[in-house]
């Protein structure tokens, strides 16, 4: 076959137009990229299949919000990228952005929509995030998130009466020379070993002690004993990157927020739960502090 270019030959998948391929060129750039993708994750003949079915009816956009998505810039928050619709299941993959990936984490599509709800009437209305179990989830915790008590009576001690309160929640403590009680002692071990301004380390005990173990942004309670759940209390940078002012929350809202400020993850959720109720747009903004490489294993 001739090498010779061609003028007017449309892609074989999304049907646009091929400007200056050869005879034998039958995908645009774009989906010429997109192939060699799919062909390093070593999908199925069948995932396949489904996936150029699905942008040759809808294009390259999102699974979920119908959204454009970003085929070049893999720094994108809107880069699309495989998201398994049902976590860890090779049976079935969608195409979304790199953004709503990070904040569908281990969820199946049911549960991510569940909790979009949940955290929008919260927003609006002030209703009661409630728990659910989820199927799926898989924590994403350091080192230092699973300190042991011992080594934290250790930090955090200093002479004191045997029994006293505990100078974060308030209960009395029976251990000679601890500062907290034993729970609180976990967590303080936790916040130190963050090497935080000391400022910001005073902020976040005087926030739990005036309001308990509870999240910043939706106000449940956390978890301080099982790592393994998503309502396990961790520690969120308030601003990415920036440790200047530290809020506890859970670890599924920790994942969810990912790099958005406080102001764009409530942004994100109202405009992904108007989605789904009204079918309303959602309209992109420009982000401050996301920045992500396409992840090396999407979805």
């Amino acid at each position: 076959m001739s090498m010779l270019t061609i003028r007017n030959k449309k892609c074989c998948r999304c049907g646009k137009r091929i400007i200056g391929g050869y005879s034998h060129t039958i995908y645009c750039p774009t989906c010429s990229a997109f192939a060699i993708r799919m062909i390093a994750k070593k999908f199925t003949p069948e995932i396949v299949k489904s996936l150029w079915e699905y942008v040759a009816k809808y294009g390259y956009v999102c699974y979920y919000t119908r959204m454009l998505l970003d085929m070049t810039d893999i720094h994108s928050p809107w880069y699309c990228v495989f998201d398994h619709w049902n976590p860890r299941d090779p049976g079935r993959v969608v195409i979304t952005s790199s953004l709503l990936n990070e904040m569908k984490a281990n969820l199946t599509e049911d549960e991510f929509w569940h909790i979009i709800h949940q955290l929008a009437n919260h927003k609006r209305h002030g209703t009661k995030f409630r728990k659910i179990t989820l199927k799926y989830w898989e924590p994403r915790l350091s080192v230092d998130d699973v300190a042991s008590f011992g080594s934290a009576v250790s930090l955090v001690s200093q002479t004191l009466a045997r029994v006293h309160p505990c100078a974060i929640c308030g209960k009395r403590v029976f251990i000679y020379n601890a500062k907290y009680c034993p729970r609180c002692a976990k967590f303080a071990l936790r916040l130190h070993s963050k090497q935080l301004p000391p400022e910001t380390i005073e902020d976040t005990l005087n926030y739990v002690h005036k309001n308990g173990f509870t999240c910043f942004y939706t106000e449940i309670a956390l978890d301080l004993d099982d790592p393994k759940s998503p309502w396990y209390c961790v520690l969120d940078h308030w601003i990415p990157h920036n440790p200047g002012k530290i809020v506890l929350t859970c670890a599924l809202f920790n994942v969810m927020k990912s790099d958005l400020s406080e102001e764009e993850f409530w942004y994100y959720v109202k405009a992904f739960a108007d989605y789904k109720e009204n079918g309303k747009k959602v309209r992109k903004r420009k982000l401050a502090y996301f920045w992500r490489l396409c992840p090396p294993e999407d979805g």
